[in-house]
């Protein structure tokens, strides 16, 4: 249980407590992509696994594909 205060003791971290980036597979979310038609960065909302996100710049649309390993793929619509 953390303190009232609301800081933890380090020592008491989990680092197994939740998995993150790779380890999380299909599930993994991402927070921005390169698009692969213009290069532009997009800063974006969290997307994940089957979402649609749009190129900021260029305005190509793509749905987000994540494979079992966490690697995020952009196919265009």
């Amino acid at each position: 249980m953390a303190p009232k205060d609301g800081f933890r003791d380090p020592d008491m971290d989990d680092e197994d407590e939740k998995p993150t980036g790779r380890t999380l597979g299909r599930r993994r979310k991402f927070s921005e992509f390169e698009c692969p038609t213009c290069s532009a960065h997009n800063p974006f909302d969290e997307f994940g696994n089957e979402d649609e996100v749009v190129c900021n710049w260029c305005g190509v649309q793509f749905k987000a594909v994540i494979d079992d390993e966490g690697n995020l793929k952009l196919k265009e619509l």
